[in-house]
């Protein structure tokens, strides 16, 4: 049934049943007969034919979107199938960045595991830096470095850096900085060095924010934002953090934390990163590579 479906939503493409069969290798009479039995299982026409050019009817153009989504999720059954297939099983030391340790590391590994019940992941925390310096070393299997292209092969998922506050601060408000009390976490100095970037090409200087507060680490500072708002009824002066997308996610979606805006970062690029996985020249790790965008696309991170 799914190639009969490719069949009528490539001849609704063509709108030529001649370049539909050379397109999937076929015979003309059999794009015909394979449309037939379309049109006879759900009894209704499919095509009209005026002259020599077929268009679609109103029936085509309503099971054409149906057979579309059918034809997306086969592609991805596939794709899926092709990447149980290359689940590699052992014991991994991965190489992660601080900033998406916290995010999303557990699951990731956790999802991996139970692919493979028999594997072992443990993980080491280093710079962005020092990721492929550690995988070319050897003190870790696998590494997750910052800085990949987009466009390459290996790329995992790109991550976002938002400017987030508590669910209750005021709807459709813009902030200055300087109203706003923020709050810093350590743990990463590349991020930090990111935030005063932008700040600075913004001809904002580091004094611009008033930090309220200081994290050891992201986890430390979503649940101080979470306990600050219950003691904030009107959020008139809100406190924010700067925190990546990936390590919030969750939070978002169940309208926990939000994003703000603060008036003078408006007209700064985004800050993003993409991540990639990479794996030592010779080793026959690359079927990871595989599972890391086949997950990050389940989790809608790519």
């Amino acid at each position: 049934m799914d190639f009969r479906l490719k069949v009528f939503a490539t001849a609704a493409q063509t709108l030529n049943f001649s370049i539909t069969a050379q397109m999937l290798g076929i015979s003309q009479p059999a794009v015909s007969q394979h449309i037939k039995l379309l049109e006879d299982k759900y009894k209704v026409e499919l095509f009209a034919r005026r002259g020599n050019k077929y268009t679609l009817t109103y029936a085509g153009e309503v099971l054409l979107q149906k057979a579309l989504k059918i034809l997306e999720l086969h592609n991805e059954m596939e794709q899926e199938g092709e990447l149980l297939s290359h689940i590699i099983n052992g014991t991994f030391i991965i190489g992660i960045p601080k900033a998406i340790y916290y995010g999303i590391f557990p699951d990731f590994a956790a999802d991996y595991c139970r692919l493979s019940p028999t594997s072992n992941i443990h993980h080491k925390i280093l710079d962005i830096a020092d990721i492929e310096k550690a995988v070319e070393a050897t003190e870790v299997n696998i590494g997750v470095k910052g800085g990949a292209n987009e466009d390459a092969a290996e790329h995992f998922f790109t991550d976002t850096l938002l400017t987030v506050s508590h669910a209750g601060v005021k709807e459709d408000m813009y902030y200055d900085i300087s109203e706003v009390k923020a709050i810093m976490y350590e743990g990463d100095g590349e991020t930090t060095a990111e935030i005063l970037t932008s700040m600075a090409a913004a001809g904002l200087s580091s004094n611009s924010l008033k930090i309220s507060a200081t994290m050891p680490d992201p986890v430390a500072t979503i649940r101080f934002l979470i306990e600050y708002s219950k003691g904030v009824s009107v959020a008139t002066e809100p406190m924010v953090a700067f925190l990546w997308k990936s390590q919030i996610a969750r939070l978002l979606e169940k309208n926990i934390l939000k994003t703000i805006h603060l008036t003078e970062l408006e007209a700064i690029p985004a800050i993003r990163r993409h991540y990639a996985v990479c794996w030592k020249k010779g080793s026959n790790l690359g079927g990871f590579s595989a599972f890391a965008r086949g997950w990050a696309k389940n989790r809608k991170l790519r």
